[in-house]
């Protein structure tokens, strides 16, 4: 293995910022979804159910993903 390929495939330290933002992204995305659930089931329209489900079946498989690691 030459220089090169041991200073790409080590990991370079994250700073303050870029773990604030990789926090900020993800707490968006699941409010989002969140939020896009309960917008559904106020509507009230006859695809209520499909989008909450499938609301509820991306929360669980981010969860779900998240611990398996």
């Amino acid at each position: 293995m030459g220089r090169e390929e041991l200073e790409m495939s080590e990991e370079q330290p994250r700073s303050i910022t870029e773990y604030i933002l990789f926090k900020l992204d993800r707490t968006l995305a699941i409010l989002g979804l969140v939020m896009l659930g309960a917008w559904a089931m106020y509507t009230g329209t006859n695809e209520t159910v499909q989008i909450g489900m499938a609301v509820v079946g991306g929360l669980v498989g981010y969860i779900g993903g998240r611990t398996g690691k």
